[in-house]
């Protein structure tokens, strides 16, 4: 899988990772199918609460009101966009999932309520200012796979 992070989006990590310095922050992501397997981030929600040192939760009723904006954007039209999936950063620690965030991520994709066939999960964090990402796929058979994460210029 492939997922083109536009240079706006990038942007707009870069800044949120700045303002939130060492606590751990994330959101959705939302994005347009290209080709089967390769998708544009269109849209990065960054939930205003911030977390602690080393977690961060998710605002559920946020994250509702960020995706029907997102549908409501998009005209509904789920085939070519819709959730791709989560993204927190980890400014202390290694761009790699915790314990926690497979568990997260695996429970998720395993929820009958869950309607994708899979969810990205992006870690990313600064180093020296630059923008650092890494990306997986969790699908509900319990696969996990590292997605090709490309910024755009």
């Amino acid at each position: 899988m492939r997922l083109s992070l536009p240079r706006d989006q990038a942007d707009r990590l870069v800044q949120s990772l700045r303002r939130a310095r060492r606590k751990e922050i994330g959101g959705q992501l939302f994005g347009e199918l290209i080709a089967p397997s390769d998708f544009h981030a269109t849209e990065i929600t960054v939930q205003p609460r911030h977390g602690s040192f080393a977690r961060f939760i998710v605002d559920i009723m946020q994250a509702a009101r960020d995706a029907a904006r997102f549908y409501d954007r998009t005209r509904h039209e789920y085939a070519r966009f819709n959730y791709i999936g989560e993204w927190h950063s980890h400014p202390s620690f290694d761009l790699r999932p915790s314990a926690t965030d497979r568990a997260t991520m695996q429970t998720l994709v395993a929820d009958p309520e869950f309607l994708g066939k899979f969810a990205v999960l992006m870690i990313v964090r600064l180093d020296d200012q630059a923008l650092q990402g890494r990306a997986w796929v969790f699908d509900p058979s319990g696969r996990e796979e590292d997605v090709q994460l490309e910024y755009e210029t």
